[in-house]
């Protein structure tokens, strides 16, 4: 079950936010300058300085953000603000990566989503509205109802890719080759 090269490790690194985080500290740091004048008297530096501690020390560190091996997945967190989860492979239902433009600036975000199953599955709740029912059974003539059964009941942990570099086609290989049961979605099998 552990190809060589199966595994695969996502770190923080040096991505476009970590840069800017890292301009930002010079701007910051110049302020400090003895003699030297700030632009203006708004402290900005009090509004970017979380983000620039934030930041500079995941991308300057490398740690692991997403690790996938024979045992399952590992999400990692960011420095002292999330602690890393752990999900075995029995407990996953899918892999989700997204990668692209969203939101109204249309800034590039990417996003890891692992939907699984922790204890006792939820009784399905029954649809409230009429809507909800004309799309479930739209949804009934469409789509296999053991697909449909695989993700009730299931939970999803997202971590933003943000300040990592991700190669979707090996996420994609790495997933099969330790849990072919596993559906992947989403921004794989592309570099």
């Amino acid at each position: 079950m552990d190809e060589p090269g199966a595994r695969y490790e996502i770190r923080y690194t040096w991505t476009a936010p970590a840069w800017l985080a890292l301009a930002l500290a010079v701007l910051i740091g110049v302020g400090f300058v003895p003699g030297a004048e700030p632009p203006g008297n708004d402290h900005i530096e009090l509004i970017f300085t979380p983000y620039v501690v934030l930041v500079l020390p995941a991308a300057a560190l490398r740690r692991t953000a997403v690790h996938i091996g024979p045992r399952g997945i590992t999400l990692g967190g960011l420095l002292i603000f999330r602690r890393p989860e752990f999900l075995p492979w029995p407990e996953i239902v899918s892999v989700t990566f997204w990668d692209g433009m969203r939101g109204p600036g249309r800034f590039r975000h990417s996003e890891l989503e692992v939907r699984h199953r922790r204890g006792p599955a939820p009784p399905p709740q029954p649809a409230t509205s009429p809507a909800l029912r004309e799309l479930d059974a739209y949804l009934s003539t469409h789509v296999d109802p053991a697909f449909v059964e695989s993700f009730r009941g299931t939970k999803g942990s997202t971590r933003s890719m943000a300040l990592c570099k991700v190669d979707a086609g090996r996420l994609e290989r790495a997933v099969r080759a330790f849990a072919p049961q596993v559906h992947v979605f989403g921004d794989v099998g592309r570099p």
